[in-house]
């Protein structure tokens, strides 16, 4: 019988980041008011509700197109690097791992499960953090934005994070058995579009919300029965 895999998202599932990138959206749409036409605001229930999923340039254009802008590449590519720049300045100020990460990553390394990451934040943003965490030992596979041509809610990239991992399990990885770990429906979409389970955290939803799209779902990874994970991915104590 096959192995089981563990794939997590990274921002509101490992780092508590969504509060810093949606005030990056806002500094770089004020900074570029007079590029863009006009200045737009993104309040918190639009991002988390419209926008959270998105990388970066896709949420740009989202952004602007629901605005009734239709933003060139270039001026794209250029609101990405602004806040690429204004993010790499403020790596130091995420909190520590969500609630219940750290242990989690843990306990899934105590059973021998091979984990990775999917998400639409940069390399250099997820790897800094996870220094920071000292979890970075822990992620064999990561697959940020610059590895996929289209990001969630398409399937590519979480494709891609159980390809890989199974490449370092030597094809004996079972993707009935395996399991993402999300926080929001676009994010979950695209890890059923891959053949992949899904725990939703209610960390940047409710939690009614998250039972609507995730097939096991908590408030937080706090509240998730390790003992039961062990029966969802068909694991027992490392010997």
């Amino acid at each position: 019988m096959g192995e089981a895999c563990v794939i997590f998202d990274f921002d509101g599932v490992i780092a508590n980041t969504e509060e810093l990138h949606l005030a990056a959206y806002n500094q770089v749409l004020l900074a570029a008011g007079k590029d863009v036409g006009r200045v737009i605001q993104i309040t918190p229930e639009r991002y988390f509700s419209r926008y959270i999923v998105f990388g970066n340039y896709e949420a740009f254009r989202l952004m602007l197109q629901d605005q009734g802008i239709e933003p060139p590449a270039t001026l794209l590519i250029n609101l990405c690097a602004l806040k690429d720049k204004i993010m790499d300045g403020r790596m130091g100020e995420a909190p520590a791992p969500m609630p219940g990460v750290t242990e989690l990553i843990k306990y899934l390394a105590s059973r021998n499960v091979l984990c990775g990451i999917c998400s639409g934040a940069r390399r250099a943003e997820i790897t800094t953090l996870l220094k920071a965490f000292t979890l970075n030992h822990y992620f064999p596979v990561i697959v940020s934005i610059e590895d996929v041509a289209r990001s969630k809610p398409d399937p590519q990239g979480y494709c891609l994070a159980f390809d890989r991992i199974n490449a370092l399990s030597d094809g004996n990885l079972d993707i009935a058995k395996s399991l993402v770990i999300e926080d929001t429906e676009g994010g979950a979409a695209a890890a059923h579009g891959a053949k992949l389970r899904v725990l939703g955290v209610a960390t940047t939803s409710s939690l009614n919300s998250v039972q609507k799209w995730a097939d096991l779902s908590f408030a937080n990874l706090l509240d998730v029965p390790l003992q039961q994970l062990d029966q969802w991915l068909g694991v027992t104590a490392a010997g």
